[in-house]
């Protein structure tokens, strides 16, 4: 695929670049990465409460 860019060159015309395009499958890419093993011990896939504190006084709400 070629893009062209917002830089010009010593020519005067707008400089271009070739480059190449991958596509995957979302949902594959979600599957090799669960079933990974060397993520194993980095994954969680329970609640868990996150606190900002030590005394537990501020409680952090994200994102799985």
């Amino acid at each position: 695929m070629k893009v062209d860019g917002d830089r010009v060159g010593d020519d005067g015309e707008r400089m271009s670049e070739d480059l190449e395009l991958w596509m995957r499958d979302p949902v594959e890419c979600v599957k090799e990465l669960i079933g990974n093993p060397a993520f194993k011990e980095l994954m969680s896939f329970v609640p868990e409460r996150v606190y900002a504190d030590e005394n537990g006084m501020n409680r952090i709400y994200d994102e799985m």
